[in-house]
């Protein structure tokens, strides 16, 4: 057991002629001293609240190691001069700045951009290159997403897949205005067991691979920031009596390499050389009626979806025609065969 006492001698010999000497002489009369804490005294911390608090009777003078006595070396810390407090300081009047100049001006001179009056070297190099923005997802692992399953707190909806907005409702993720999307990553993919169906904006092959090996799907649909901000906060497009935006495709550099390919699982990798992608044939997570419920709130809210009315009047004539087409052929086909059969 080691005693206050002997960190703490009723009396501290001199340790200013020889201080290894004292150092032995302090050892020696520290474990001499009774400690001032006897533990065996104290009573049991069950039953300390009946008991008055012992006073512990500590020496007024501990000693040139205590807090209040510990001080920087000689030198350590220097005051700062003051300038321009009089010529009896020795930096009064021009304050150490000698004559007029740029030198002598107070303030930032900006030394890195300048160059002495003459063309600095940024303006005398030509542009080039460009700046590509940044696309920032909010991560996410396979594990974490399975471990949400689990517990009840991500429940997996029936007939479509999880999506941004799901994550968004069960405070699992906050999109800034930074952030394009979710991008899926495979960490913990050993732990994934449920068939989970999925829709992210980005997915590792790691991540595809743990998510299918369930039995599960995982797509890649592209939303803008409008697009995205319409289908995590609905409510703000129908509070203000707005339309909703249109679903948008993808830039080309990300339709090439992520929205179009095999391996990203991208929702355009269907697609052909050639093929027209129009809005209504957007994946069916899409709200494509920009109805407001409660009715018209503004002139005119009914002209609206009249282009959309349009396009879905001239499919249903297209397709019209071609089935009378079909059926003329048929029937031309059927009166020649009845011309060509021989008569008995």
């Amino acid at each position: 057991m080691l005693r206050l006492g002997q960190l703490l001698p009723r009396r501290w010999p001199s340790l200013s002629h020889a201080p290894l000497a004292a150092a032995r002489r302090l050892l020696t009369t520290a474990a001499t001293e009774p400690p001032l804490i006897h533990t065996n005294a104290l009573p049991r911390a069950g039953h300390m609240r009946h008991w008055p608090t012992p006073q512990l009777h500590l020496p007024f003078e501990i000693g040139p190691l205590a807090c209040n006595k510990t001080r920087d070396n000689e030198g350590a810390h220097q005051r700062d001069q003051r300038v321009g407090r009089g010529i009896g300081s020795g930096r009064g009047r021009k304050c150490g700045r000698g004559q007029k100049g740029r030198k002598a001006r107070p303030g930032n001179q900006g030394l890195v951009w300048r160059a002495g009056g003459q063309a600095p070297m940024w303006k005398r190099v030509p542009k080039s290159g460009f700046y590509r923005p940044r696309l920032h997802y909010k991560e996410m692992n396979v594990g974490q997403l399975q471990a949400h399953v689990n517990s009840g707190r991500l429940v997996l909806p029936a007939g479509r897949p999880l999506n941004v907005k799901d994550l968004f409702d069960a405070k699992l993720i906050t999109l800034r205005q930074k952030y394009s999307g979710v991008k899926l990553l495979g960490g913990g993919k050993g732990r994934v067991t449920s068939p989970i169906r999925i829709e992210v904006q980005d997915v590792t092959p790691n991540a595809v691979a743990a998510i299918e090996r369930a039995g599960g799907a995982v797509e890649t649909v592209y939303y803008s920031r409008l697009t995205l901000r319409a289908l995590l906060k609905p409510e703000k497009y129908v509070r203000r009596g707005q339309l909703r935006p249109r679903p948008a495709l993808p830039p080309p550099r990300l339709m090439r390499n992520l929205y179009a390919t095999e391996e990203k699982r991208g929702y355009l990798r269907n697609l052909k050389e050639g093929d027209v992608v129009r809005p209504e044939e957007q994946p069916l997570h899409v709200d494509l009626d920009l109805r407001l419920p409660g009715g018209p709130r503004y002139p005119r809210f009914h002209m609206a979806n009249y282009q959309r009315d349009l396009r879905a009047a001239e499919a249903a004539a297209e397709e019209e025609e071609e089935a009378a087409e079909e059926a003329a052929k048929a029937a031309k086909a059927a009166k020649a065969a009845k011309a060509a059969k021989p008569k008995p």
